[in-house]
């Protein structure tokens, strides 16, 4: 049985599309690490509003770069500075006091060079992380460090109440 000419030309059409789409599919989920729709909206939207997030996920920022640079160069919206270790955070929209937000990205420099960094969110559609380079003994010291760093700030926190201040402390 053979095809007709203008269907065989239409299924070759077909596969044809078929073979470019999919290769499109298999380029974007190598390159980017994105294999669906709903993590693809979301690289889109986390790259829209958070102009370090499409650096991240290119990878022009990286482990072992200076957290001085990346702090003047991308104004994180909070810097957490305890010990040796200094917290970087984004959040789209910037920062907010009466709202907490369940969408951003986190890096995190240990003695002034990055070590690790994140993006997170509430559905883990874009939970992501883009390096990492701290030791389990190291994820104990900064995990240490950070505690202390909480404990602090909440004692701070309870003697401006108990002063009739206010209670923000940072």
């Amino acid at each position: 049985m053979r095809l007709k000419p203008e269907l065989k030309g239409a299924l070759l059409t077909f596969l044809g599309l078929a073979l470019v789409l999919v290769g499109a599919w298999i380029y974007t989920g190598i390159r980017l690490g994105i294999w669906r729709y709903s993590e693809y909206d979301r690289y889109n939207w986390l790259t829209a509003n958070l102009p370090v997030a499409r650096e991240l996920w290119h990878g022009n920022i990286k482990a072992g770069d200076n957290v001085e640079e990346l702090i003047s160069r991308w104004h994180p919206h909070t810097i957490s500075r305890f010990g040796r270790w200094v917290t970087l955070d984004w959040y789209p929209g910037g920062r907010s006091q009466d709202t907490i937000s369940f969408i951003g990205i986190t890096v995190i420099a240990e003695d002034g060079v990055l070590a690790e960094a994140d993006s997170y969110s509430d559905d883990l559609v874009c939970a992501r992380a883009f390096f990492n380079t701290l030791t389990p003994q190291a994820k104990t010291e900064y995990r240490a460090a950070f505690e202390a760093y909480v404990g602090e700030l909440k004692a701070r926190s309870k003697r401006a109440r108990e002063l009739g201040g206010t209670d923000k402390v940072l």
